[in-house]
């Protein structure tokens, strides 16, 4: 129980760490919002709505491959390999990136939204299968 505990939370870790990387990245390439543009929701969400399609791409790759990797992790250090962790895990992303595009960060445009709501499960699904023969 301990030990599949912490195969999510480090696995979860994982995939922040890999996806904040990609975003501090894209920060050099698109400017991040003011902090007037934060403090102001409807600022936020124009700011987000007029962002280029390029800006969303280096974002997605943070995604997937923050998926990948939790994937991967979370099966190493699982009990037994167990699939209903990494299921968790990519559900978790899933959950948070919920709260992100539609409570935190509106706007984004809706092709982004889709694919990354339905990427997290398929790449921590892959990572684990990287890994595990199970």
């Amino acid at each position: 129980m301990v030990k599949n505990s912490i195969s999510i939370l480090v696995g979860l870790v994982s995939a922040m760490a890999i996806m904040m990387t990609f975003e501090f990245l894209n920060s050099f390439y698109v400017k991040p919002p003011s902090d007037e543009i934060l403090a102001n929701p409807e600022l936020l969400k124009t700011f987000m709505t007029n962002l280029p399609t390029s800006a969303y791409i280096p974002v997605y790759l943070g995604y997937i491959f923050g998926s990948l990797v939790s994937g991967i992790v979370t099966t190493k250090l699982s009990k037994n390999h167990d699939s209903l962790m990494v299921i968790l895990v990519g559900s978790l992303l899933t959950l948070a990136s919920v709260f992100n595009f539609f409570i935190f960060l509106p706007g984004q445009p809706l092709w982004f939204v889709s694919i990354s709501l339905l990427s997290f499960l398929p790449f921590t699904w892959l990572g684990k299968k990287l890994v595990s023969k199970h």
